[in-house]
């Protein structure tokens, strides 16, 4: 307490306005393959718009039904975390996009005395004219007497008339000199010059020696190219996708309805000047489009290892990455350094320009002419025009293992406790993910998996089923009772439930009936329970189990059936299929074979939501005194909480006690607050037995 020294009124505010804090129950976690999206992170995801741009369409994905599953469980929910697997198999898909250098023409030694009449021309990437206002030439006039000479000259009247969407541009170099270059890099890019006092020249970027020069004693020209040819530039920026999969791969299906992109594209577009862009399309739409240059200026350029991020740590962009790569010596990458301006020569890497012919002309002299062609270093670069499609990025899911499910399936969905990868990114109490599964997995070791992480987490249920092609029921039991094929240990956990049998849907994504994992479906149940009931109530029955998608199940299950699935000691929820009712989720028991209230489902999921609330409710407590007033807080926030339960009939009665008698001198001095909560949790009528009594017509009914 503070001490008060001089008069005066004080005040001191003291919160004991707790309260329990509500759970969301109804938050899904599942883990599966799929063809795009981060890997081994716990994704949120908010709708099956959200899951299918981030994760790829399900008909990408061979092995499991993650990504199926997870859409269908989205219609009963807004809020499930999606955990992709995969295994070493998976690679990112990329494109290769060509650099080069743009052509320029070198002048200097102009005369300011003589009027002069300077003619280009040029051609963009694709060989096509695009000289300005259509016509074959445009010239550019130098009066006599302006001020300044040499590059300065042609400079001022350059800067009279250019504009932004000119097809070249003037670079000064000194005082006398400078360069034309032209806008656009790659094969068919050109440019030419000449004057009305003098033939300058003209040079391209594609294979083939300049034309010849004439010339005379004030003036000399350099003729400055690289030879580019398409698909074996001598440099590359390499885009990747940001993470693996192919439905990053650019593909294009021409449908009765139009055409149909899927996948990445680049779009290099250039510029008058230095500059270009980078336009990103995802299926045919335009997602991202970038500003670059060729020249890095600190951190704060357009170059694109500035803009683009290199890898997913210092992610601009949303879909890819991109690093600068040289192939010309035997497929080993450079390192890449970029001119600090970009009339600068390429220097920083030897491997970017090997085996690349740029040709430079000099002509100088009165009379006969003086050219000398060689490899110099390449300045003026730009990516090359044009459309690049993404290609080669693999899943790593099943089919990319043989379509078996071998030791490198099971250790990308298993992943590692230690590094949180696989199943274990659900190992998080921040999630609060309350039900998973692993759809269309089967295998033991992973289902395994699983359930120990929900029994050790105690956070939410694990579900599961028996895999797909069981004939009878007496096959479900046996593989329940780890007496079936592809199961050699039985479950027995309050922390698991078994659905069976699969049922089938029509898959829009392959347009094909297709047998689908109970799982998702018996966790849309849930959700759906949470909604129009609450967490304790069966998510069972004709009120809240009835599936209205699925059309049909693998078998069908008669009375007997039924019976034998879920008598005491085995714990398979039936799936059935009736006449009038259509399809039904026919039982909620968990896996656990003692006799008690935690072999229910509705009794777990309660049990699940009331340790998250006394949890999240009391965190605020922990380093209070721990002492009678103390005591008398925690009873005061579980009370209510657990009396809104009985109210709302998940438990018929409780009670708290946290007072001297459960926290006795030892458990003090250990700095340990105990409390017991005792609870008695509804019971379901799972079995309603009519009891029907006949009786003669003298009998008193009264």
């Amino acid at each position: 307490m503070p001490t008060y020294n001089s008069p005066g009124s004080y005040v001191i505010e003291k919160d004991f306005s707790e309260y329990p804090i509500a759970v969301n129950s109804s938050i899904a976690g599942i883990v599966g393959f799929a063809a795009a999206g981060p890997l081994n992170k716990a994704t949120l995801v908010t709708s099956a718009a959200q899951l299918i741009r981030t994760f790829g369409t399900p008909d990408m994905v061979s092995g499991g039904q993650g990504v199926l599953a997870a859409a269908e469980i989205l219609s009963r929910t807004n809020a499930l975390y999606f955990v992709r697997a995969a295994t070493d198999l998976a690679a990112d898909a990329s494109a290769g996009i060509a650099f080069g250098a743009c052509p320029a023409i070198y002048v200097s030694g102009v005369s300011g005395t003589n009027a002069m009449n300077i003619s280009l021309s040029s051609t963009d990437e694709s060989g096509v004219d695009n000289t300005p206002f259509g016509s074959s030439h445009y010239v550019l006039h130098i009066p006599a007497g302006v001020a300044g000479s040499g590059a300065a000259q042609i400079s001022d009247a350059v800067a009279k008339v250019q504009t932004d969407t000119w097809p070249w541009t003037f670079v000064q170099d000194t005082s006398d000199s400078g360069w034309f270059v032209g806008s656009h890099a790659g094969s068919g890019a050109s440019l030419q010059a000449s004057s009305d006092v003098m033939v300058m020249g003209s040079v391209s970027a594609h294979t083939g020696n300049p034309h010849g020069i004439g010339y005379q004693n004030a003036i000399y020209l350099k003729a400055h190219g690289l030879t580019v040819f398409p698909g074996s530039p001598g440099g590359q920026y390499i885009a990747q996708s940001l993470y693996t999969g192919k439905d990053y791969n650019f593909s294009s299906i021409t449908r009765v309805a139009g055409v149909s992109n899927k996948g990445l594209q680049a779009v290099v577009a250039s510029q008058s000047g230095k500059g270009f862009t980078l336009q990103l399309s995802k299926d045919g739409a335009v997602e991202e489009k970038f500003q670059l240059d060729f020249e890095k200026d600190g951190e704060s350029g357009n170059f694109a290892e500035n803009v683009i991020n290199v890898g997913l740590d210092n992610a601009v962009s949303d879909h890819i990455k991109g690093q600068f790569f040289d192939f010309s010596g035997g497929g080993n990458a450079e390192e890449f350094t970029p001119p600090t301006s970009w009339q600068d020569k390429l220097t920083g890497a030897t491997g970017a320009t090997a085996g690349i012919t740029n040709h430079h002309q000099t002509a100088t002299g009165a009379t006969g002419a003086a050219s000398v062609f060689g490899s110099i270093t390449p300045r003026f670069l730009k990516f090359i025009d044009g459309t690049t499609s993404f290609a080669g990025g693999v899943n790593g899911d099943i089919a990319d293992e043989g379509g078996t499910v071998n030791a490198r399936v099971k250790e990308a969905l298993t992943g590692l406790q230690a590094t949180k990868t696989g199943l274990y990114a659900l190992d998080r109490d921040d999630l609060n993910i309350s039900m998973a599964c692993i759809p269309g997995i089967s295998e033991q070791s992973v289902q395994n998996s699983l359930i120990s992480l929900a029994e050790s987490s105690q956070n939410f249920l694990a579900v599961v089923s028996p895999p797909e092609g069981l004939d009878t029921a007496q096959e479900a039991i046996n593989w329940h009772n780890g007496q079936g094929t592809g199961r050699s240990v039985a479950l027995n956990s309050s922390y698991a439930a078994v659905y069976w049998p699969w049922v089938k849907i029509f898959d829009v994504w392959s347009k094909s009936d297709k047998f689908i994992d109970p799982a998702a479906f018996a966790i849309g149940t849930m959700a759906h329970t949470d909604a129009v009931s609450d967490p304790w109530f069966a998510p069972a029955g004709l009120t809240r189990g009835r599936l209205t998608k699925p059309f049909d199940v693998e078998v069908y299950l008669n009375q007997g059936d039924r019976d034998a699935l879920y008598q005491p000691g085995n714990g398979v929820n039936p799936i059935a299929k009736f006449a009038q009712d259509g399809i039904v989720i026919w039982g909620q028991r968990t896996t656990q074979r003692t006799p008690s209230a935690l072999d229910r489902i509705n009794v777990r999921r309660m049990m699940i939501v009331i340790r998250k609330m006394i949890m999240s409710s009391t965190r605020a407590l922990i380093f209070e005194p721990n002492d009678p007033v103390t005591w008398n807080r925690v009873a005061k926030i579980l009370e209510p909480a657990l009396d809104d339960i009985r109210r709302r009939r998940g438990i018929t009665e409780f009670k708290v006690v946290c007072d001297e008698t459960t926290n006795t001198p030892i458990r003090v001095d250990r700095n340990e607050l105990w409390c017991r909560v005792l609870i008695k949790p509804t019971k379901t009528a799972e079995v309603l037995v009519f009891e029907l009594n006949l009786t003669n017509q003298s009998a008193d009914l009264g």
